[in-house]
């Protein structure tokens, strides 16, 4: 597939590209961006980009990547730099983003053992991508996204998932009561300061651990569909930790545990 030589934003698809930094983009168009080789070289065995963008300046990384992508027949769009910097959410960028489409997932009716993590009014996107990235390390089933988080696919999210959440079913923008609901075979611990840690709670099966935002916790009505809360002890003045880090030391935990 040759290299397509674009000069001007208005082209179709570099203003899809430039409204995918935001959560009503990725919904409207269903992609999303994944800047920079290493992690489009990790998406290519797993799924196809839409089509790459690329400056007219690119890595030698990048220029490496260049024979898979063409390999795959996608489309690669070379543009300016001022116009590529246009697009980018990277401040020192080595020239490639992929357009893709968002993954297809489907809620299964009921979950088998493992851990699901559910983030409650998480909004920082850097919090959202690095505990999407911590629950694929640990091998969750899935992560649920409730209303009022960042939206798990806008660039900053993806960057600091590592692109992971491609890899990792992700429910976005669900409503966590219903959700909590429609699984009981889910028994659902909370991220609290006073709770236990999760190997001390004797739970096994299907657990969901629900992370709640630094600024407001985990919200009343779903606090009361709790099964128990978990929690981290700490020394000092720390009263608590950002939500990715208790996120990902408690997953730890709760894994942990269910390979013992």
């Amino acid at each position: 597939m040759p290299i397509i030589k674009v000069n001007s934003l208005t082209n179709t698809r570099l203003k899809t590209a430039r409204n995918l930094d935001s959560r009503t983009g990725v919904t409207k168009h269903s992609a999303f961006l994944l800047e920079g080789p290493r992690f489009i070289s990790d998406y290519l065995p797993h799924s196809i980009p839409k089509w790459i963008i690329m400056s007219k300046k690119p890595s030698p990384v990048t220029k490496g990547l260049l024979p898979a992508l063409e390999k795959r027949g996608i489309d690669i769009l070379e543009v300016p730099q001022e116009t590529f910097s246009e697009i980018s959410d990277t401040e020192n960028s080595q020239g490639i983003i992929a357009v893709c489409p968002l993954p297809a997932v489907l809620e299964p009716e009921e979950f088998s053992a493992g851990a699901i993590l559910l983030l409650d009014r998480v909004t920082d996107p850097g919090n959202i991508g690095t505990a999407i990235r911590s629950a694929a390390a640990f091998g969750c089933l899935a992560v649920i996204t409730g209303k009022g988080c960042c939206h798990p696919f806008v660039p900053k999210a993806t960057r600091a998932s590592t692109g992971m959440n491609s890899l990792i079913p992700i429910f976005a923008d669900v409503e966590l009561t219903e959700f909590m609901q429609r699984h009981g075979e889910i028994h659902f611990i909370g991220a609290e300061v006073s709770g236990d840690l999760p190997h001390e709670m004797g739970f096994s099966g299907a657990v969901g651990l629900v992370v709640g935002s630094e600024a407001h916790g985990i919200s009343e009505e779903i606090k009361a569909k709790l099964d128990g809360v978990a929690g981290i002890p700490m020394e000092g003045n720390v009263e608590s930790l950002n939500a990715a880090v208790s996120a990902s030391i408690l997953l730890y935990y709760i894994t942990e545990r269910q390979r013992d």
